[in-house]
This record gives structure tokens, sequence and C-alpha cells, in this order.
């Protein structure tokens, strides 16, 4: 039924919690941090959600959210850090993370084998996205991928699927999946597309929205038996 196959990146194939822990805890060790490095990460945690999810709303730049976090996060601490210089190290260090989601690497080999066409899109910011990648075990089994910043847009918007569609030579919306974590981003993304969805909810949460996937699974190795 499927030919072609676009996944989310963060949440779906890479353990974005996991990266960021290490790359928060990595860059305030450079930056000499003596608090407690739980209590700051949480609050990271919390204003970055909300400041992706403004970005999905086109209220924010990507540019401005990768400061804005950290100006927000220092302002709240009283930490008198250079934005600009902790949010490079950061990205430096996120780009060094590659830990993969459980089952990811034999769900894509599973693709690759079963001749899917396989595509990133992502909302991520390039560099961070590539590094991850070209570090990664899944790196073979990828055809393409798409990062939000080479377009101009970000999901769930439709130009980021027109753009992809269009970059791919793909043109059939039948025969396509959307899969990923968000609801907001990539399954409202690919029901504005007209292409049928797949929510990963690793964590099993309710789905209180009204935002419907055609499939939800609770680990990857569920795409199996869909795809």
């Amino acid at each position: 039924m499927y030919k072609l196959v676009i996944l989310d990146a963060d949440g779906t194939l890479f353990n974005y919690e996991e990266a960021e822990k290490y790359a928060l805890r990595e860059s305030f060790k450079l930056f000499s941090f003596e608090g407690d490095i739980l209590d700051i990460s949480n609050c990271y945690k919390e204003i970055n959600l909300n400041l992706w999810l403004e970005l999905e709303k086109g209220n924010i730049t990507k540019e401005k959210l990768r400061y804005e976090r950290f100006s927000r996060l220092f302002k709240k601490y009283k930490l008198d850090y250079d934005v600009n210089k902790f949010s490079d190290q950061y990205l430096l260090k996120l780009g060094e993370s590659n830990f993969l989601i459980d089952e990811a690497e034999v769900v894509c080999k599973y693709l690759k084998n079963k001749g899917y066409k396989i595509i990133i899109l992502t909302n991520g910011i390039k560099k961070v996205q590539v590094s991850r990648l070209e570090k990664s075990n899944i790196k073979e089994y990828i055809d393409n991928m798409i990062v939000s910043e080479e377009v101009g847009a970000n999901k769930p918007d439709p130009v980021i699927f027109d753009y992809t569609f269009n970059l791919i030579g793909h043109n059939d919306k039948n025969n396509v999946i959307m899969i990923g974590d968000s609801l907001t981003a990539d399954i409202q993304g690919g029901i504005n597309h007209g292409i049928d969805t797949c929510w990963v909810n690793l964590n099993k949460i309710e789905n209180t929205t009204n935002i419907i996937p055609k499939y939800e699974i609770h680990t990857l190795g569920e795409l199996t038996t869909i795809l």
C-alpha cells in the first residue's frame, strides 16, 4: 500500500530526552555551573517545549528560539552567562549525541529491506540533525533528510510537505505515511497534507485533542505490523 515512509527525527527515531540531558550536562560543566543540574534541566525542558510549540504556530523564529530559551533560563536562575556562547556550545554537544529510540535501527533496516523509500522530515536545527544522523547507525537506511530550516516552514505547515514531495519527485499522496511522536506537528501536518499518519505514542499518553491519527503505536517495532 505504501511506498514512501516519512519519519520524524526527535522522539521518533532519536531519543531527544537523552540527547538533551547529555548536552545540558556537558555545557553547564564547561560553564562551571555549581547548582542543582536536575532542577535547572527540568526548568529548561519546560521553557524549550513551550518555545517549540510557539515555533509550530509561527510565533517565533528558529533563530530566536535557540537563544531565547537560554535567555529565559538564565534570567530565572540569575546566571551571568553569555547566552550566545552557551547556546553554541549546547548545539555542539547536542550534535555529538546520537542516542536512538529502542528498535529504531531494526525498524529502519526492516523498512529498507521491504523496499520503502525512507525520508526524515524534522523541525530540528539543521546542523544538529545532520551531525546526529551522520554519526548514527541508521544513516545507511535513510534516503533523504529534510530540515525545516532549509524550507522556511515548519511542520505542520503544508509548505514543508509540498517541498518534500517536490524534492524527491513523489506525487501520489495515497501511498505515503507520516510517522511521528508529535500530534500537533507530525500528525496534524500529515492530516493537513492529506496523507495517512501514525502516532508514535511511546509513553501511552491520552490523546485529548481532536487530532486523530490513522494508526497509533506504543513501540517502534509495531510499525512492522502496519508496513
